[in-house]
């Protein structure tokens, strides 16, 4: 008997969901895959739009299932509805994704159907982008450097009074900065809503997105990483800037981390364990003396993965360049974004994506790597 693929989620939480259907849509829908065709199941309010623009086979109306359970139970509900498009086409043996609802596979059981949990992700073709998705990334990512270059162009302009830097007459603030920045991708069709911007102390936490005043002669890492709108891919990159002079130890910093950049991408090819990249860069910060250990009951040094696979999703489980091994793979784009983070001293982070191939990597789109701006 032939297994039944089965979805029933909305694709802003579900990336499989929008991935194989290509439709998007505010409210859950149903996906099923079986013997081949692919179906769509959903409220007659979506059935136009989605006859125009689903990658199915065939759109169902839910109306007619509907009225079809009514006919066994008098308020049924999205089970039952479902169980009624299962029997039409006599499948009983489903797979389904590992984070669909238990209430919902539960009730689904108990109606006499055989289910197993799928791959994560649930498509694993995913990985691999194809010229298409390679080309649509890219195009964020020139778009997310645009928002950088932005940036450096608000620091390089602020003036320096004190211990403060003031941007038209104000005080410059990683929360107006981080306005400023995300305003500048929605008008290019980009939506973000966590950017950072994280100056000294707030830059010695990876995913503190910071807050309060922006300082001279300190680090600042801008890391975009927004979303397309139109597309729903992702891109993402980070540079550390430091308005002003960096301190030496700063200085110094950065161009470890640049240089263990380099040393990772250098590594990156098809077929690669991405587990022996990252201790790779691990053991070549240590070489430096940039040590990852506890201190003042905090993590410091480098304490995440050195990369992630990035997609529909902003971080593709399970493909990781990090402690979890991963197994490149032809196709696979990845961040390659290593850091120190330090005490007294800050954080510092040069992230850029790649794109994976049999004998190397290339890297998405470019943009300056330099700390000082004077």
């Amino acid at each position: 008997m032939q297994i039944a693929k089965l979805i029933y989620d909305y694709p802003e939480r579900n990336a499989d969901l929008y991935y194989i259907s290509r439709f998007w849509a505010p409210d859950p829908f149903v996906f099923f895959e079986h013997r081949g065709k692919k179906y769509l199941m959903l409220s007659d309010l979506e059935i136009d739009r989605a006859k125009k623009s689903a990658s199915v086979d065939r759109v169902l109306s839910m109306a007619k299932y509907i009225k079809l359970a009514e006919k066994i139970k008098k308020q049924p509900e999205m089970t039952d509805v479902i169980s009624e498009l299962l029997k039409e086409h006599k499948a009983k043996r489903l797979v389904v994704p590992g984070r669909m609802s238990f209430d919902m596979v539960d009730k689904l059981r108990r109606l006499g159907y055989y289910i197993t949990a799928g791959t994560f992700p649930f498509y694993l073709q995913r990985f691999c982008k194809t010229p298409e998705e390679k080309k649509t990334i890219t195009k964020i990512q020139q778009v997310v450097f645009q928002a950088i270059h932005y940036a450096h162009g608000v620091l390089a302009k602020s003036r320096i009074k004190r211990d403060r830097l003031f941007y038209r007459g104000r005080p410059l603030t990683s929360e107006w900065l981080r306005q400023m920045i995300n305003v500048f991708l929605l008008e290019r069709g980009c939506s973000a809503s966590d950017t950072i911007v994280a100056c000294g102390p707030h830059s010695i936490d990876p995913h503190d997105t910071g807050s309060g005043p922006l300082k001279p002669h300190q680090s600042i890492i801008v890391d975009v990483f927004p979303r397309s709108l139109k597309t729903y891919y992702y891109a993402d990159a980070t540079r550390t800037f430091c308005r002003g002079r960096a301190p030496d130890a700063l200085k110094k910093l950065y161009a470890t981390v640049r240089e263990g950049q380099e040393l990772a991408i250098s590594k990156i090819r098809s077929g690669i364990h991405g587990k022996w990249i990252h201790e790779s860069v691990l053991k070549f910060f240590e070489g430096r003396g940039y040590k990852t250990e506890q201190k003042g009951g905090r993590r410091q040094g480098f304490f995440h993965s050195t990369g992630h696979s990035i997609g529909l999703e902003l971080h593709e489980e399970p493909g990781r360049i990090g402690p979890r091994d991963f197994k490149l793979m032809s196709g696979n784009v990845m961040s390659v974004e290593p850091g120190l983070y330090y005490h007294g001293i800050g954080g510092v982070r040069i992230e850029d994506l790649v794109y994976v191939t049999k004998n190397g990597c290339e890297v998405l789109g470019s943009y300056p790597k330099r700390l000082e701006i004077l």
